[in-house]
C-alpha cells in the first residue's frame, strides 16, 4: 500500500498535463500514488491518462462521461485513495523536488492532522495589485499552529491561514471521513473552499511549517483572472447554494452556533468577490443583475452601488441604468407570480371539476417533494459512480474507464 496518495482533477488540462504527472513520479519519494480523474475533458487528457495508466503501475485514473465538477472529481479519487496521507495538486501546477519527502517528514514529525507548507509561483501575466494581495495571502507562509474547533475559525475568521487544499498534506483518514459526510453539488468555482471546509471541520490538529518551497502555482488563463459574461457569471454565483448546504450539516451535528461566525465570514468573502466580478463588467445586462439578485439577494446591489462610489459621488447615468435593470428584475418576478397564480387558480378548478385532471397539472416540484426532495445531482452521482462496477476495479484496468 502506498505511504502517499496524490489527487489531480483534470479537465481540458493537454498542455500542462505531463509536466504535473512528471513532477510527482521523478520525486525522490517513490512510495506514491496517483490517481487522476478526468472530468469529462474534450481535449487529449483522456489520451495523456491512457499513456501513464499503460506504463506506470503508480498512476490510476478514471473520467466522468461528462463534467460534474472539481468537488465530485475529487471526491471519487478520495474514496478510492490508499495512501496514509493526502496531497492535492491542480493539472496546470506542479510539485517541486523534494516536496513528497518534505510534506511526510512533516507528518510523521508534527502528528498534525494537516500541516501547510511553503509554495511559489510562475505567472504568465503581468503583476497586479490583485495579484499582490493574492501572493502576500498565499505564498508567505508563517509558523503557527491551531486546534479543535479553532482550525475553522482560524482559517476563515481570523485568516490565520487560507482555505486552498494545494498548499498542504492531510492525514487520509480525516480527509475520507469529511468528503462521506459532504453533500454532493455540481460546483466548478470556489471548490477549494467547499471541500475545505468539510475537513477543516473534522481536523483536531493543523500546523504550518515555513519550508523550501514544495509546490509552483501556476498564476494565469484561469477563469478568476477573466471578465465573466452571463454565462460564466452564473457558474461563479452557483457557489450560493453551498452556504446552505453547510449550514444544514452544521445545524444537523449541533455545530451550527459554535461556527456561525464561521459560515457569516465566508457568506461575507463570497458576496465581496460577488460584488468586484460585477464591477469588472463594462456593460452590466438585465441577465447578470437577475443573476446576482437570485443568488445573492438585493441586498448585493447596494453593496455593488456602495463600492462603485454611487452613494457618495452620484453618477447619475450608470445608477439610472442600474436602477432600470432592477426594475425590470423586479417586473419579471411579478410576471412569474402572477403565472403562478393563475396556475393555482387552474389547478382549483379543475379540481372542483374532476379529482384526478388535478394530478396532470402538479408541478415538477410538487412532484418531488412527495418522495422526499432528491437532490438532482446527488441522483446523478449515484448513478454515474457508485453503480458502475469499473468503479470498484478501476485502479486495476488497462483502458481508461468511462463512468
Amino acid at each position: 500500500m502506498p505511504k502517499l496518495s496524490i489527487i489531480i482533477p483534470v479537465h481540458n488540462e493537454e498542455p500542462s498535463l505531463r509536466r504535473c504527472i512528471d513532477s510527482i513520479l521523478s520525486q525522490s519519494f517513490k512510495d506514491l500514488e496517483i490517481i487522476c480523474v478526468d472530468d469529462g475533458s474534450s481535449d487529449g487528457s483522456a489520451g495523456i491518462l491512457q499513456d501513464y495508466i499503460n506504463r506506470e503501475p503508480r498512476v490510476h485514473a478514471t473520467a466522468f462521461q461528462r463534467r460534474l465538477g472539481t468537488v465530485l472529481a475529487r471526491k471519487l479519487a478520495l474514496l478510492d485513495a490508499q495512501g496514509d496521507y493526502i496531497m492535492f495538486a491542480d493539472a496546470d501546477d506542479m510539485l517541486l523536488p523534494g516536496a513528497c519527502e518534505t510534506a511526510v517528514g512533516l507528518m510523521k514529525e508534527t502528528k498534525a492532522d494537516i500541516v501547510q507548507f511553503s509554495v511559489d509561483f510562475e505567472s504568465e501575466e503581468k503583476k497586479t495589485e490583485s495579484m499582490d494581495l493574492f501572493i502576500s495571502r498565499i505564498f508567505r507562509t508563517r509558523e503557527m499552529e491551531s486546534h479543535g474547533t479553532s482550525i475553522l475559525y482560524d482559517c476563515f475568521v481570523n485568516h490565520r491561514f487560507m482555505h486552498n487544499l494545494w498548499n498542504k498534506i492531510y492525514r487520509a483518514e480525516v480527509c475520507k471521513e469529511a468528503v462521506e459526510a459532504m453533500p454532493d453539488i455540481q460546483l466548478h468555482h470556489y471548490t477549494d473552499l467547499y471541500l475545505s471546509f468539510f475537513i477543516l471541520f473534522f481536523a483536531d490538529s493543523f500546523r504550518s511549517v515555513k519550508t523550501k518551497p514544495c509546490y509552483r502555482y501556476h498564476f494565469g488563463g484561469g477563469v478568476s483572472t477573466k471578465i465573466p459574461d452571463g454565462e460564466q457569471f452564473r457558474n461563479l454565483c452557483e457557489v450560493s447554494k453551498t452556504l446552505s448546504l453547510m449550514e444544514k450539516f452544521l445545524r444537523d451535528r449541533n455545530a451550527y452556533e459554535t461556527n456561525v461566525s464561521v459560515l457569516d465570514a465566508i457568506r461575507s468573502t463570497l458576496r465581496r468577490d460577488m460584488v468586484n466580478k460585477l464591477l469588472t463588467i463594462p456593460n452590466l445586462t438585465r441577465e447578470i443583475i437577475s443573476i446576482a439578485i437570485e443568488s445573492w439577494g438585493g441586498d448585493i446591489i447596494f453593496d455593488f452601488l456602495s463600492e462603485t462610489g454611487m452613494f457618495k459621488y452620484p453618477c447619475e447615468s450608470r445608477l439610472s441604468i442600474v436602477s432600470n435593470l432592477i426594475d425590470q428584475y423586479k417586473a419579471d418576478q411579478r410576471e412569474i407570480a402572477k403565472l403562478q397564480s393563475d396556475l393555482a387558480e387552474a389547478q382549483a378548478k379543475m379540481r372542483k371539476m374532476s379529482p384526478r385532471s388535478s394530478q396532470v397539472l402538479r408541478s415538477p416540484a410538487r412532484a418531488t417533494s412527495r418522495l422526499g426532495h432528491p437532490s438532482p445531482v446527488s441522483s446523478t452521482i449515484k448513478q454515474e459512480i457508485t453503480s458502475t462496477p469499473q468503479r470498484v476495479q478501476f485502479r486495476f484496468v488497462q483502458k481508461l474507464p468511462k463512468i
